[in-house]
């Protein structure tokens, strides 16, 4: 091989793979539409630190109007860092399947000898370039684009968990503004017959003890009102934090009360064959099983061999004339023979498989146990709302009729308002549970198994193997 062959090849190989360039962008489009397939909202990726015009317009519309849970979903999804972040992880998946179809640059060494007579110097030039290298980066492109179809699937779960939390903490926020309302109306007519009492003290109608009962129930709602101002406070800046507001955004209201339970219910019958076809979390994982056979193969073809240099080398001794010739470079397996990388990934691909089976039964077990919490949740709601929370209010109104005529005590008066305040607490803690299980439910069946069944960090950013490129 000459010199002027070794120009041509590495001529040949720099129009193959010189243009390369890396999109960070390419696979979002996928993502962005199973995310908006499955849970009826859009994504957008910012590429500037800034929002784009149409995107701020968006956010400025949502939020001049009460927010409802779809609402908030919306804008945590066009405003929050953490998911423009995690973002990012595509690009780095994509960066690595570049890399992957990239040859090695070949390797340029001089070396110079200097005599200590009159002699001229000797020099010593040569260029390398990796020969399997270059043929096995079909084997390293498979490996990272199965790894960038890892990479999507994985972001896609993860956009989806984070709707999910919104939707959560936007229930809890509903039900504590809820919570906080039912509190107001408690004090406001504990105080109304701590009023009529003190009438009836100082008519000598009820006795101290009688009176000092009322005073305290009605201390005791005010600071369970106060405690419930504050969950409101709480659960606002959680969505605060979610929604990625700031500033004079923060000032958003939503719909005091949780929906009522829906006429229509979610029908159960198909909940565990939709949710195993829709599943992302079984894509991902039949993804991941692909990528480490892939990688498996990778480490077969490179067990023995993982490399061979051929080049070209120049020699001039003192005043001699120069000398060309090729060159090889060639690893002898004798101690390394890629049986460790081989017996890795054979492991890493077994395990992925067995995890996949597991998966398919943890999925099929949170449906049919989903279904029956959502339809619980459901019947007990319904049933304080149309059967206890009017007998309550019914016992209530005649024991104040009582009491106003002095035919019972107020200690009976009091325990059967604390009675109907247990049941309005009762009833919007079930209220909470059905929209929070509903939630967990359409997750699932959107492909992603709810936090209760399989803890994940959703809005933390999603790893990425190292070494991508199969290398």
């Amino acid at each position: 091989m000459t010199a002027l062959s070794i120009v041509w090849i590495s001529l040949i190989l720099v129009t193959l793979t010189g243009c390369a360039s890396v999109d960070l962008s390419r696979g979002f489009p996928e993502v962005s539409a199973q995310v908006e397939e499955r849970a009826a909202a859009k994504i957008v990726w910012n590429q500037a630190m800034e929002p784009e015009a149409a995107t701020a317009e968006r956010l400025r519309s949502l939020l001049q109007q009460p927010l409802t849970a779809d609402d908030a979903v919306q804008i945590a999804l066009l405003n929050n860092r953490n998911l423009q972040a995690m973002y990012s992880d595509l690009g780095v998946a994509q960066a690595d399947l570049v890399q992957a179809g990239l040859f090695k640059n070949p390797v340029f060494d001089a070396a110079v000898q200097f005599h200590l007579g009159p002699a001229s110097p000797d020099l010593q030039l040569g260029v390398v370039f990796g020969l399997l290298d270059a043929l096995y980066v079909p084997l390293r492109k498979r490996v990272a684009a199965a790894q960038f179809e890892e990479a999507k699937l994985r972001v896609t779960g993860a956009v989806l968990d984070f709707v999910l939390e919104v939707r959560h903490a936007f229930y809890t926020h509903q039900a504590n503004e809820q919570m906080r309302e039912l509190r107001a109306t408690i004090v406001d007519a504990l105080a109304a017959s701590l009023a009529v009492s003190r009438r009836l003290h100082a008519a000598g109608n009820i006795t101290d003890l009688d009176l000092a009962r009322d005073r305290a129930s009605t201390l005791r709602s005010k600071l369970e009102l106060r405690a419930a101002e504050v969950a409101v406070r709480q659960s606002h800046e959680r969505l605060n934090a979610l929604m990625g507001l700031s500033g004079a955004e923060t000032a958003w209201t939503s719909a005091q009360r949780l929906p009522d339970i829906p006429v229509d219910p979610l029908a159960p019958d198909e909940a565990e064959r939709s949710a195993v076809e829709r599943s992302v979390d079984l894509g991902h994982a039949r993804q991941r099983i692909v990528a480490l056979g892939q990688r498996l193969g990778y480490d077969r073809a490179t067990a023995l061999m993982p490399s061979l240099e051929i080049g070209v080398g120049a020699e001039k001794e003192a005043d001699e004339v120069w000398g060309v010739g090729p060159s090889v470079s060639i690893p002898i397996p004798i101690f390394d023979q890629g049986q460790a990388r081989v017996a890795r990934a054979t492991a890493e691909l077994r395990r992925a498989q067995h995890e996949h089976y597991a998966l398919a039964v943890r999925i099929r077990a949170t449906a049919r146990a989903l279904v029956e919490r959502v339809r619980g949740a459901g019947e007990r709601a319904l049933y304080f709302r149309d059967l206890v929370l009017p007998l309550q209010e019914r016992i209530v109104s005649e024991a104040q009729l009582q009491y106003n005529a002095m035919q019972i005590g107020v200690f009976e008066l009091l325990r059967d308002r604390q009675q109907q305040i247990e049941a309005g607490v009762e009833y919007v803690e079930l209220l909470r549970a059905y929209w929070i299980g509903r939630a967990d439910l359409l997750h699932l069946l959107s492909g992603r198994l709810p936090f209760a069944e399989e803890p994940r960090a959703v809005t933390g950013r999603a790893k990425t193997r190292e070494n991508g490129n199969g290398e």
